[in-house]
């Protein structure tokens, strides 16, 4: 499940013609065919498509497919945005087609008097993975009008929603917001992140026929997470066992005023399988947490030396949920920090630990083993960059991110992206699941809790980071049917992880 750059598909096309003989025409009609066959798929009433085009190849996979749904007895219509001119010869030889059809084209300014049918279905084949800077004036305002009529009709974006950059998933000044996307040859990442993820809808892909050997001359360094990868080898136990065999988790955090936050990550990771849970917390806690979980060993801590007789014996350490920014929050981190580098033991961070490190000057002094684990507030301070110019480009954001904290790092959002170093080359799994109703309070100390779980257990820090954040999305996406978005609570998708892992 590989996801890939603009440059690296189209690398796939190249070698594609000139390896295997693959004409360009040949891959725009197979295109064009699996989306006729998407439209079957998902809107089999439709009686009449519009075809949005412009110029580049995009366009000519709307050309071929508005021939396919005429000969299907689909009435078409080609809304011609731009001129036809500069046409690759590919383009070209699929408007013949579309003529030989008799398929009607129109101007848009025609299209914008038209009064739509039922069972129309609106496609957009304007722009492709090639569009450099952001999209032109005339594009600009033809992507806004055909938005405001989609909210009554189905979309279908062809390869990428046009105005989507296909690396980063921005939004290059305006962009379609589509149902559904049809992608081609290679899944591109920028539909599975950031704005990109909202505007594509439900993403279906067709690598037309092209060849896992030519998939193998080009390598991609960005992939789908699956949980199911890492999963298998914890979830099956001996019957010679005992508690000790699946580690000892210790949860630091919940100040005054934050204890549900720790609480959250430790009941979290005693739900999701760690042999013994600990949490050090504010002593006011304490009765909450017992009451919450009484298979937690709940420790009051009032400092950092208070801290410290409680860091020798687990086997991976969380902070930061709940944690705050006072002088009892700099003391945990502290010794924290200096018990994990010392002992050369996993660490998990997340919330204010992560805020704390650029105010204390600590970046450059972390443990090793190391998950650090920001939203794209927490990731602009620790990179001092602001939430806009972290959200531009995600992809390029965790790659920094690591590559300065030496971290496995998880930025979170739509889309969240795993980025680790293996042999040396920076390596992101990105997280096709998830829904909106995550924005809410707790869901970061649950997958805070569920990775120090998952390495407690015997997974390495960066699978059991991957399977994590996998298993908490894909948990979230069954809370959010159960409950829908608006009521689902972190505690709520808790016990869907629970439901997967017993699975």
């Amino acid at each position: 499940m590989k996801l890939y750059t603009s440059s690296e598909t189209k690398k796939i096309d190249r070698l594609a013609i000139k390896k295997k003989g693959i004409s360009a025409f040949s891959l725009m009609m197979k295109a064009a065919e699996f989306s006729f066959n998407t439209i079957l798929e998902n809107w089999p009433n439709t009686t009449k498509a519009i075809i949005f085009c412009s110029k580049g190849n995009n366009t000519g996979d709307g050309y071929l497919l508005a021939a396919l749904l005429k000969e299907a007895g689909i009435q078409s219509q080609i809304v011609q945005i731009t001129k036809r001119e500069g046409l690759s010869p590919a383009t070209a030889k699929g408007l013949r087609v579309c003529k030989q059809r008799k398929v009607k084209t129109i101007k848009f300014s025609s299209f914008k008097k038209m009064k739509i049918e039922k069972n129309t279905i609106l496609i957009d084949a304007l722009l492709g993975t090639g569009l450099k800077g952001n999209v032109r004036k005339e594009l600009h305002q033809a992507i806004e009008f055909i938005n405001k009529k989609s909210k009554n009709y189905p979309l279908l974006s062809l390869d990428i929603p046009s105005g989507i950059c296909a690396d980063s998933g921005t939004e290059l000044g305006a962009s379609i917001l589509a149902d559904v996307t049809t992608t081609f040859v290679g899944r591109k990442r920028g539909c599975y992140t950031s704005r990109g993820k909202e505007r594509a809808g439900k993403v279906y892909f067709n690598d037309l026929l092209v060849g896992k050997d030519i998939f193998k001359k080009v390598d991609s360094s960005c992939y789908i997470l699956n949980m199911e990868d890492h999963l298998k080898k914890i979830n099956q136990r001996n019957l010679n066992t005992h508690k000790g065999h699946y580690g000892h988790v210790l949860i630091i955090g919940g100040n005054t005023g934050f204890g549900g936050a720790a609480i959250l990550a430790a009941k979290a990771a005693a739900r999701s399988g760690a042999g013994l849970v600990s949490l050090a917390t504010r002593p006011e806690h304490m009765n909450a947490a017992l009451s919450q979980c009484p298979e937690i060993m709940v420790k009051g801590v009032n400092s950092g030396q208070d801290l410290e007789p409680f860091l020798s014996q687990p086997k991976v350490l969380a902070i930061g949920p709940g944690l705050g920014q006072d002088a009892w929050s700099e003391q945990l981190l502290q010794r924290t920090l200096w018990e994990t580098k010392n002992r050369n033991i996993p660490i998990v961070m997340d919330a204010d630990s992560l805020n704390l490190l650029p105010k204390m000057n600590l970046t450059s002094s972390l443990p090793q083993k190391i998950v650090i684990t920001p939203h794209p507030g927490e990731a602009s301070k620790l990179l001092k960059k602001t939430v806009n110019e972290i959200e531009i480009d995600r992809f390029k954001s965790v790659k920094e991110l690591q590559k300065k904290l030496k971290a496995v790092v998880v930025l979170k959002g739509s889309g969240s992206l795993v980025c680790f170093n293996k042999r040396g080359k920076q390596m992101i799994g990105v997280c096709e699941a998830g829904n909106p109703g995550m924005a809410s309070g707790g869901m970061g100390d649950i997958l805070s809790g569920l990775i120090a779980s998952f390495i407690a257990q015997g997974l390495d820090v960066i699978q059991a980071t991957e399977t994590a954040v996998d298993i908490h999305s894909k948990a979230s996406d069954l809370t959010a049917m159960r409950l829908g978005q608006l009521g689902m609570l972190a505690s709520d998708v808790l016990e869907d992880v629970i439901d997967l892992l017993r699975h």
